[in-house]
């Protein structure tokens, strides 16, 4: 069974890249243009992984990331922040989320793209079992 990644995007050449980069790689993409319909994926495919952007429209990712974490059933989903967001070279979670009892994500990669990066990290993410 292919892995199923959730990608959270709202730029639509992002979406195309990423869903083709995983598609041609054996994975089964799935995407939420908002953080709602993430919600709604989330109960409905169980990913193995999601792919989240930082800036999005009606709510950022970062919120959508805490209250991921909020949920016992679906706190242990990995996350990998994909994000032009970066602050002097590197992501600085704290600086967004002060809260010690939020783990940063299990990954950040910066815009744009490095494919053989980005499948490297989905392939560690993926097949950790629950352990980073």
């Amino acid at each position: 069974m292919d892995k199923k990644i959730l990608i959270i995007e709202d730029e639509p050449d992002i979406i195309t890249y990423l869903q083709t980069i995983l598609e041609a790689n054996g994975y089964q993409p799935y995407v939420a243009t908002r953080v709602q319909d993430a919600w709604e994926l989330i109960q409905k495919v169980k990913p193995d992984l999601i792919c989240l952007d930082i800036m999005m429209p009606e709510e950022t990712g970062i919120s959508f990331y805490t209250q991921l974490r909020d949920e016992s059933e679906y706190d242990n989903i990995p996350v990998m922040v994909v994000s032009g967001v970066i602050q002097k070279g590197e992501f600085d979670f704290r600086s967004f989320v002060p809260d010690e009892k939020y783990p940063p994500p299990e990954h950040y990669m910066e815009k744009p793209i490095k494919v053989d990066d980005f499948l490297n990290k989905v392939e560690k993410l993926t097949s950790a079992n629950g352990h980073f």
